[in-house]
């Protein structure tokens, strides 16, 4: 009897084993990187931003520029700001203004966020003192 019940809960435990769901992996998020260039003249910048798509907003995760007659060697300012459109409601995200050499990096706080429904872009602005120009690219 004692083998019985102990085959009877041998086979209890292979069913419910059997019958075990597997949870599916995490969905994985999707890196994006979009490049923007502008000119003034022989002036010319050139932005380049990197985000993900999370399933419910666009999460930003750096960006770099370059800019000069020939990119990288002139000092000036590069501004960034990035912003979404809903409705007829603009909201800045970020925004900054450094000095540069040419070349500048971008490191965003981990809560730099766009909503997927919102229409983002992000619009660097370098200037070295005699021209300027926008290089903008889409968030979406």
């Amino acid at each position: 009897m004692k083998t019985a019940a102990k085959a009877g809960m041998v086979a209890l435990g292979a069913l419910l084993a059997g019958t075990t769901a597997l949870v599916a992996p995490a969905q994985a998020t999707t890196i994006i990187q979009r490049t923007a260039t502008c000119h003034d003249g022989e002036f010319s910048g050139t932005f380049t931003l990197r985000y993900e798509n999370t399933g419910f907003d666009f999460r930003l995760l750096g960006g770099y520029s370059a800019s000069g007659p020939y990119i990288g060697d002139v000092a000036g300012k590069v501004s960034l700001r990035i912003s979404y459109r809903t409705g007829t409601t603009t909201r800045t995200v970020y925004s900054q203004s450094l000095p540069t050499t040419g070349n500048t990096s971008f490191s965003m706080p981990t809560t730099t966020t766009v909503p997927v429904t919102g229409m983002g872009t992000a619009a660097a602005t370098f200037d070295n003192g005699a021209a300027s120009c926008t290089a903008t690219v889409p968030i979406s």
